[in-house]
């Protein structure tokens, strides 16, 4: 619950708050917006002796040389795995010109969430201050001197009705080889994050047309930030973001993102329940348990799932008995698999659903 009487905060200087982008919908009175408000509170130079510790067994693990392991890109990618995240932090944000603060504070792992209620005459202030634009409301963290470092966020107002496009990240828009688990490594942590070809261009053509995105990943939310770059840089549409709660210390490190997609169905079913009148698309791969997973959503929600499209790899194909399986009692033709974007930029989907 977040109030705008006595606006609070105990950040300090040196704390960097990141927001995920999240979402407001229309409450059921039809005049008030409820966005969510979500993110993390870390220390980026204050790394423990224990992190320290699991570090260099990462290292090991990754048979990285020196020369990757002094690189930017490995420094950026363990950069918020190896910050200390910051545990009873009251967050408060300016919207236009009012303060908000989150009643509830950080938690152990840095994280914070919030709703933030706004009336629908509030909403078009903020439209014609240019503080909301193409649906994304805009907003900053709140500190007493208001001096220092910026950090900012989004929140994606979406109708009730429209088309919703559930995206997966890893293998879907982006090259990750999750079926190697030493290529993921690499891919992860030494390698610069490369977008599936013609992904961002579809993804694009289906943003002219009105549809809105969620990009739900088993990514940890450590990787937020260059993953939002990867997105920016290669043209994927703006979107929720929903990735994996993740501590460095929470696993084995050599089980360190091998353990996938746990939490996904649970954060897409939210998304059919809290928007009933909004279609679904849902979009993945078959490296993994994507078809599985999407067609069990299909089942409880037939009436908003229109589409699923999986992306074929070679590793682990959706084959005819696969797909069987995971579409039972289904529409034959609610799965449609593809290897490359334009297979599905010539289909039905792009004609019927987003018409």
């Amino acid at each position: 619950m977040i109030t705008n009487t006595k606006p609070v905060t105990n950040l300090r200087r040196g704390e960097s708050v990141m927001f995920f982008p999240s979402y407001g919908r229309l409450a059921d009175d039809g005049k008030t917006w409820k966005v969510n408000i979500c993110g993390a509170v870390i220390e980026p130079e204050n790394v423990s002796i224990h992190k320290r510790l699991l570090l260099r067994l990462l290292n090991r693990v990754l048979k990285a040389s020196p020369e990757e392991l002094d690189s930017e890109v490995f420094k950026q990618r363990i950069r918020a795995f190896a910050a200390a995240t910051e545990r009873g932090k009251r967050v408060a944000i300016r919207v236009g010109s009012k303060v908000y603060r989150l009643q509830k504070k950080s938690q152990r792992n840095g994280h914070f969430r919030g709703t933030l209620r706004l009336q629908a005459a509030e909403v078009e202030r903020l439209t014609a201050d240019g503080h909301l634009h193409d649906g994304c409301l805009r907003f900053e963290v709140f500190t007493p001197d208001d001096k220092g470092q910026k950090f900012t966020g989004c929140a994606h107002l979406l109708n009730p009705t429209g088309v919703s496009i559930i995206s997966d990240v890893d293998d879907t828009i982006k090259l990750t080889e999750v079926t190697s688990r030493q290529a993921l490594l690499a891919n992860t942590f030494l390698r610069q994050f490369t977008a599936i070809d013609g992904m961002a261009s579809l993804y694009q053509s289906w943003a002219s047309q009105g549809a809105r995105f969620h990009y739900v990943t088993s990514s940890p939310w450590q990787l937020y930030d260059p993953l939002a770059e990867l997105c920016d840089s290669a043209g994927f549409p703006q979107g929720t973001f929903h990735l994996r709660t993740f501590r460095l210390r929470d696993h084995m490190l050599r089980r360190v993102l091998l353990i996938r997609r746990r939490g996904k169905g649970t954060v897409i079913k939210s998304l059919l329940k809290n928007f009933p009148q909004r279609r679904f698309i849902l979009v993945g791969d078959s490296g993994e348990i994507d078809p599985e997973l999407y067609g069990n959503v299909a089942r409880k929600f037939p009436e908003q799932v229109e589409s699923v499209l999986i992306r074929q790899l070679a590793a682990r194909p959706l084959t005819t008995d696969r797909r069987e399986k995971a579409f039972r009692r289904l529409p034959q033709d609610l799965c449609e698999s593809f290897e490359h974007a334009d297979e599905i930029a010539e289909s039905r989907l792009a004609h019927e659903l987003l018409a």
